[in-house]
């Protein structure tokens, strides 16, 4: 019984966009460390990384042809009218951030940054996916994304941030920015991790929250489970070993051998999600994206955003927020209008400088460390046009003559995240020419050219012009034989 409420409650929260990214980032938030990567106490005293059985219980590797589908353990209600709720009184007013505080803070302290100017009734809130283990009090933030809701539209802006970030804690000092939140809750700083966390970002970035809410791990195992498992379409060939969650004595195998769509249950996601063995948090983050249109799609055939007043007292024990019921009601409101194309989802990682911090004699910390071209892109990306919509250039038609029928739906992801606006698809028999990107105007190859090769990975011989009056996009990506979906 406790399973099907808790389910539930989840499922609600997931549909509506911005408690769904609560729950994707909640995947990702207890890591699978990298040989090598320090691990932190609460307190910052390293922790021993986990020594892997000898024995192991492989998971069978996933087919590519979805798997059947588990019966939830819930019944959805039909959907039925109710009206917009109006904009929360409380998000009217612009957030105020404290004034940094001081004391006890080392030499060297940058400026604090201007803060963004946000257009009126945005809204920005703070999702976060705390790493707290079962017998721990407090955990870090391993998970931080910063949504902007814009009702107009409306269209949501999802901005990833580096929990390796290197910041300054007001009050405090240097550090990553995933120990702002415990060491906020420690001091018993005013509004207290979340507080904390908050003047961080600000101080250091420019970001004001109007709120946040805070979740944990094993909530996005559950409601895969609960909703049947998700589909991904899985680019990169993915190998990895886990501690079993349901036998600690063990350990499980994720195996994904060649690019395809893959049906993952609620373990198997969570893997996918975490997995660092091979790949970097970038990509990562890319994975959980992944999970999170999957379950999306699960979501949507449900009908639960006109549940939330009725399953309001479980969400409250479930996630941790200073969100109110008229808060979530708006943004189940935003959710149930809300299209997949306007969601602009974007990272940090790439536009930060890294390296190694050394906090004492004998040990190395990897960073991410601010630049001004990160603060150029928060502006951008935050407080422009959508990526997809800043120029009618960015428009592209894929043709999929690769001869594999997913090639096209994963080159349209790859386009799509590099803020292209894929207008049409089509799939065609292979003609053994190579992937190519095709310039519909002569003026094509001066403009987002350059950009759709970069994302494709194609170097300059593979851009060809050739006009065409009346073409639908002023690009066109022709996939061939030789398409490889695995970009990183």
């Amino acid at each position: 019984m406790f399973i099907r409420w808790f389910g539930r409650a989840l499922a609600l929260i997931g549909l509506m966009m911005i408690i769904q990214s609560l729950i994707w980032m909640s995947a990702g938030v207890v890591t699978n460390r990298q040989p090598g990567d320090p691990a932190q106490g609460v307190n910052g005293v390293e922790e021993p990384a986990p020594t892997p059985s000898s024995e192991f219980t492989p998971t069978p590797p996933p087919t590519r042809t979805p798997t059947s589908t588990p019966t939830p353990t819930f019944t959805p209600l039909p959907p039925t009218s109710t009206p917009t709720p109006a904009f929360p009184a409380r998000w009217a007013i612009s957030p105020t951030p404290r004034p940094a505080a001081s004391g006890g803070s080392p030499e060297g302290i940058p400026e604090p940054r201007p803060p963004l100017a946000f257009p009126p009734r945005r809204v920005n809130l703070l999702l976060l996916g705390s790493d707290r283990r079962p017998e721990e009090r407090l955990g870090r933030t391993d998970t931080i994304i910063f949504a902007s809701i814009d009702p107009d539209g409306p269209s949501v802006r999802l901005l990833s941030i580096p929990r390796d970030l290197w910041v300054y804690i007001p009050g405090w000092g240097f550090n990553k920015v995933n120990t702002a939140y415990v060491h906020g809750e420690l001091v018993r700083y005013p509004g207290g991790g979340y507080g904390l966390l908050q003047d961080t970002l600000r101080y250091n970035l420019g970001l004001t929250a109007h709120g946040y809410a805070l979740v944990d791990f094993e909530g996005m195992r559950t409601i895969i489970d609960t909703l049947g498992g998700v589909d991904v379409n899985v680019r990169c060939p993915l190998y990895d070993v886990f501690p079993d969650p349901d036998n600690p004595a063990i350990t499980g195998t994720l195996s994904l051998p060649v690019p395809g769509r893959y049906h993952l249950d609620g373990k198997q996601a969570l893997w996918y999600m975490r997995s660092r063995y091979s790949t970097g948090d970038f990509d990562r983050s890319r994975r959980q994206q992944q999970v999170l249109e999957g379950l999306l799609d699960r979501l949507k055939e449900g009908g639960w955003l006109l549940r939330v007043p009725s399953l309001w007292s479980g969400i409250r024990q479930t996630v941790q927020t200073d969100l109110g019921l008229e808060e979530v009601l708006w943004l189940a409101s935003i959710g149930v209008r809300l299209d997949r194309s306007r969601i602009a989802r974007g990272w940090l990682h790439p536009v930060l400088a890294s390296g190694t911090i050394s906090t004492t004699a004998e040990n190395g910390l990897f960073v991410y460390l601010p630049t001004e071209q990160a603060y150029s892109y928060l502006e951008r990306f935050l407080l422009g046009p959508l990526p997809s919509e800043a120029s009618p250039i960015a428009r592209v038609e894929v043709i999929n003559a690769s001869g594999n029928p997913l090639y096209g739906e994963m080159a349209g992801e790859i386009l799509r995240e590099a803020g292209f606006q894929v207008v049409r698809m089509v799939e065609a028999a292979p003609d053994g020419r190579p992937t190519r990107v095709i310039a519909m105007s002569s003026a094509g190859s001066s403009t987002a050219a350059p950009g759709l090769l970069r994302a494709l990975r194609l170097p300059g011989a593979r851009l060809e012009i050739s006009p065409e009056p009346g073409a639908e996009a002023p690009y066109r990506v022709w996939l061939g034989a030789d398409f490889n979906p695995c970009i990183r």
